[in-house]
């Protein structure tokens, strides 16, 4: 079977961007093979990559398009024939241009049409526009141009080898020429060598000491690591998928740092470690963290290799060390007081005057949440200091550790656990907390993200395309998280922002009123529903957001979930869409009537018809069992009690005439429906729902 390989490889890829890299790589080349007409049914694609290679083989690629009869649409009879039947110009034109005779264009639906012959393309030719096309199209952060060039990529391409059907795929991207030749490891075996097949790659590949498969890369890191550590090594998912695609020939090596360094608090070994130096930390027996580690080598000599990760290690550390010391001295109260000469936006005051607002918010969203008296008093301390070790020497030198120094230093304080925890974890709580000391960590995030929010969108920062310059899309995702996790009582988060504004304007800062400060959030929580909540059908996400977005997300969920399972029934939507059609076409249309009126005040001895009647007792009747559903967020069963609307809806609306001349009846029959319309849109806007066809 026909067979295709393309390797582009370059300089050393940033590890993050590897396996999207040649995932898009891959999903762009099928793309290109479909569209052409080129991929058999039964293909199998494969992919492997490095940091210097993104490699996509396909097997099933045919060697020629298959031959085609197409038709094309010319011009209008009316302009391809003058008044006696004759050809026009523009006819004659656009058969010239088609390779077409006069004589063999037909006449369908006020247009001529040709049928023309055209002719398949081999797949050589076809592949060289594909692959181009598939490697300028892949996706990366951040990019740069190299050379007298004009393409942008991560980084310098230094070769492509394209080859389908054991020859080569000729194209050129800027000076590179594609080939059949690949290189293997950098230091070790830098040689070209010639490969016609995704196998014969990835074979001679690891003969030259290049592993191009991530998982066989993955399980030599964690079998190695945990042979040298005797399974002591702390192998997070994260960190060794991270040396995965550091590395093309992974090896992994044992180290050890100065014992008089671990009395380093454990979040500073651990990030120093890991985050700073993607080495792995070991424990002991107890769980305690050892002055050892395990580094993962992809060339050189071990020993070499090892002496220079201790001795960056232990510089490290004692920069570190330095730090702990001298902070030691200070109190958390007093680096508390120290953040009032750290900026934390010019027109929103101090990092200290943000502390007070955290704190004040905090307090009232643990009392929301019915948290105990105790636990409150806990979110606000949190939320009060959570700031405080950003004046300190240690996060000044390791700025990944904030909150973690806070809550390590509070512990020193002796101050109560759950306030230590709040501090360490309100960068990365649990969004689903099990006892007290991760509920206060949620508390403070929330009040946190809520007062970022705030205060940019309250001076007009909102994001802009596909800039975000202060995170609050990922503010917002992170305070949605929270509220689908937790199953605290909690307020909207609208309700959190507007809060956290109102304790802006209290410090005399000028932001803009409430009204634009929702409006622009608005904007960012629809788009972050869009995306967290894909797997619900977008009408039904759209028919709670116009009902009513303005509530808990876990509700919005809820509620979706329920119109989501009523938008399947075709006629139920439409029955419900009819009350809210009239109502709202009425007020479009300037019509007066109490929009508000409430069911229960229509006297029946006003209604004409017994079907007006009839609907109007049955929605009377349902009426407080709907309202106690949606108080209490039940909204699945609000569905089926509102089924029981459908036939005197259909009944009502096959005997009365709304608008009709007479005033006084359509106002009332406006009123009744603009109830029954309010049950309906407490669960959703099913004017919203799509229905094929219509």
């Amino acid at each position: 079977m026909p067979h295709l390989v393309l390797e582009v490889g370059c300089e050393e890829l940033p590890a993050h961007s590897v396996r999207r890299a040649v995932e898009s790589l891959a999903s762009s080349v099928m793309n290109g093979l479909r569209e052409s007409k080129l991929i058999n049914e039964d293909f199998e694609l494969r992919t492997a990559c490095t940091p210097r290679r993104l490699i996509v083989g396909v097997d099933g690629v045919l060697t020629k398009q298959a031959d085609e009869t197409i038709e094309k649409r010319g011009p209008s009879k009316q302009a391809a024939f003058d008044s006696d039947g004759n050809p026009t110009k523009a006819l004659e034109g656009f058969c010239r241009s088609n390779g077409a005779d006069v004589s063999a264009v037909e006449v369908r639906d006020d247009y001529v049409w040709i049928r023309a012959d055209a002719k398949g393309r081999t797949a050589h030719e076809v592949l060289s526009e594909v692959l181009t096309q598939a490697i300028q199209s892949i996706p990366f952060d951040k990019t740069m141009r190299w050379g007298s060039g004009r393409m942008r990529f991560a980084r310098p391409i230094r070769w492509i080898l394209a080859v389908f059907d054991r020859s080569v795929v000729p194209f050129q991207i800027e000076t590179v020429e594609s080939g059949n030749h690949s290189y293997g490891h950098r230091f070790l075996c830098p040689d070209p060598f010639e490969a016609h097949s995704f196998r014969e790659l990835i074979d001679s590949l690891r003969d030259r000491f290049v592993e191009a498969e991530p998982a066989k890369r993955e399980a030599l890191i964690r079998k190695e690591a945990a042979e040298r550590s005797e399974n002591k090594a702390i192998l997070s998912d994260s960190l060794v998928d991270e040396n995965v695609f550091l590395t093309e020939w992974p090896h992994a090596i044992e180290g050890s740092f100065r014992e008089e360094f671990l009395i380093l608090p454990r979040p500073v070994l651990v990030t120093a470690m890991a985050k700073h130096e993607r080495f792995f930390p070991i424990e002991d027996e107890t769980g305690d963290i050892t002055n050892r580690f395990i580094s993962i080598m992809n060339a050189g000599d071990e020993g070499v290799v090892r002496r220079g990760n201790e001795w960056v290690l232990n510089a490290r550390f004692n920069d570190a060390l330095f730090f702990y010391q001298e902070d030691s001295r200070t109190s958390l109260e007093q680096f508390l007081e120290r953040t009032e000469r750290i900026l934390f936006q010019e027109k929103l005051g101090s990092i200290r005057q943000r502390a007070d607002r955290i704190a004040s918010l905090a307090m009232r969203i643990a009392e929301q949440a019915s948290l105990s008296q105790e636990e409150v008093k806990w979110c606000f301390e949190a939320g009060r200091l959570c700031k405080a070790d950003l004046s300190t020497g240690l996060v000044s030198e390791l700025p990944s550790l904030q909150g973690h120094v806070g809550g390590e230093y509070a512990r020193k304080e002796k101050y109560p656990e759950a306030i230590c925890e709040g501090i360490s974890n309100h960068y990365d709580p649990d969004y689903s907390p099990s006892n007290s000391h991760q509920s206060v960590a949620l508390v403070v995030m929330c009040a946190d993200q809520s007062d970022r929010l705030a205060g940019y969108l309250g001076i007009g920062e909102a994001p802009k395309g596909s800039s975000d310059p202060y995170a609050l899309r990922k503010a917002v995702t992170m305070l949605v998280h929270a509220q689908l996790g937790w199953s605290a009582p909690m307020a909207a988060i609208h309700d959190w922002i507007e809060s956290a504004a109102e304790l802006y304007r209290e410090q005399r800062f000028s932001i803009d009123p409430n009204a634009q400060i929702i409006e622009r959030f608005d904007a960012i929580l629809e788009g972050r529903y869009e995306s967290m909540l894909s797997e619900i059908r977008y009408d039904a996400r759209e028919a709670v957001w116009s009902a009513n977005h303005r509530q808990p997300s876990k509700q919005f969920l809820e509620r979706a979930k329920a119109v989501a399972e009523l938008a399947s029934d075709i006629a139920f939507v439409r029955t419900a869409r009819r009350p809210i059609n009239i109502v709202s076409s009425a007020k479009s249309k300037g019509i007066e009537f109490d929009e508000d009126k409430g069911l229960e005040t229509i006297d029946p001895s006003t209604l004409e018809h017994d079907a007006e009647k009839k609907l109007l007792e049955a929605a009377c009747a349902i009426e407080p069992k709907v309202s106690n559903l949606v108080e209490s967020a039940n909204y699945h069963p609000v569905a089926a009690t509102l089924r029981e609307l459908s036939a005197p809806i259909d009944a009502y609306f096959e005997s009365v005439m709304v608008m009709t001349d007479d005033e006084a009846k359509r106002r009332i029959r406006l009123e009744m429906l603009a109830g029954i319309a309010r049950l309906f849109l407490s669960l959703g806007d099913f004017s919203k729902i799509v229905i094929e066809g219509e």
